[in-house]
């Protein structure tokens, strides 16, 4: 039963992890992209 938890646990904070990386990346990416638009004709 508590290595159920830990797993659950582990795999919880792995996505959690991802999804700020994400995130990040998003934000990173965003900028960049309007850049683009607004410079492109």
């Amino acid at each position: 039963m508590q290595r159920k938890r830990a797993i659950a646990i582990a795999v919880a904070e792995q996505k959690a992890r991802e999804s700020r990386l994400i995130v990040a990346a998003a934000l990173l990416l965003l900028p960049a992209a309007l850049l683009l638009l607004l410079i492109s004709p």
